[in-house]
């Protein structure tokens, strides 16, 4: 990691931050071979055996226990929470490669409850590559050099700095845990309509809907399934496994992103032509 970018970690770091309000992690999504042992005692709520067998993860060096760990302390999911601590793990993670760790950075800068530190928020966001507005974006000689890239922070009108921290801390909870594309019109999969100015994600899927024998594809915003046959093809049915692997992904995607807009409270200002859409592709794996 580059040395600008861990100064703006340790900038966040001397600032104090507070202790964050409990956000969602899904679980099930951050399981892998090195942490396998500690989601499955987190969710048979056996705390000190998540304590003892996170502890074992992170002693082997493990980036995934370092990410997981970063998210139980900034939780306080089965530890106490502990901001400093979570923001040590995550830069860990970042640095061996975890790019789910910037994103996770961007968050607990952005958040209101720790401080925030604006500057940092939109460091990482910017290291994560979140598809921030344009009015978001620095000149491209401050984007690698912390004091330009705090300079160029300072010329910004408070209105358009605090909306780009709201908007860095929305993306950055779905960006940390699934794999988020930009996509002005998605046509197949699960799609994100984020619309700050009014505070709003609206989360949809491509589903097939059927008249008579004729399938076709039909954005809609409902996660229920509909309009199949009593005796179904086979193509039919893969079709339905196909649009219910989409409406389970769409109902996570929702889930975070309703919590994200709780976790963040929209500033004023905001420019109501800032609108950003997104194509969901499934669970983030690293």
């Amino acid at each position: 990691m580059p040395g600008p970018a861990r100064r703006w970690a340790r900038a966040g770091l001397r600032g104090g931050l507070a202790a964050v309000a409990a956000g969602a992690c899904l679980l099930s999504h951050a399981a892998t071979e090195a942490t396998r042992a500690v989601v499955k005692a987190i969710e048979a709520k056996d705390c000190a055996t998540a304590v003892k067998e996170l502890n074992a993860a992170m002693a082997s060096s493990s980036p995934d226990a370092w990410l997981l760990g970063g998210a139980m302390f900034e939780q306080g999911l089965c530890l106490k929470p502990n901001v400093e601590r979570a923001a040590r793990l995550y830069l860990r993670a970042a640095e061996a490669g975890r790019t789910g760790a910037r994103s996770r950075l961007a968050g607990l800068y952005a958040l209101p409850a720790a401080g925030p530190d604006k500057g940092a928020a939109l460091w990482w966001a910017q290291q994560a590559a979140l598809p921030m507005p344009a009015a978001c974006a620095v000149p491209a000689d401050a984007r690698d050099d912390a004091d330009r890239f705090a300079q160029a922070l300072g010329a910004w009108p408070a209105a358009r700095l605090d909306g780009c921290v709201y908007v860095a801390g929305v993306l950055s909870a779905l960006d940390a845990e699934f794999a988020i594309h930009p996509d002005e019109a998605v046509k197949d999969g699960v799609s994100v309509d984020f619309q700050p100015a009014e505070g709003r994600a609206v989360v949809g899927f491509a589903r097939l809907h059927q008249q008579g024998n004729e399938q076709r594809p039909q954005l809609g915003g409902g996660l229920r399934l509909q309009g199949y046959a009593y005796d179904p093809s086979p193509d039919q049915l893969r079709a339905l496994q196909t649009e219910a692997g989409k409406a389970e992904l769409a109902e996570q995607a929702d889930v975070v992103a309703q919590q994200a807009l709780a976790r963040f409270p929209k500033p004023g200002g905001i420019d109501a032509g800032w609108r950003i859409r997104l194509r969901v592709d499934g669970p983030r794996l690293q």
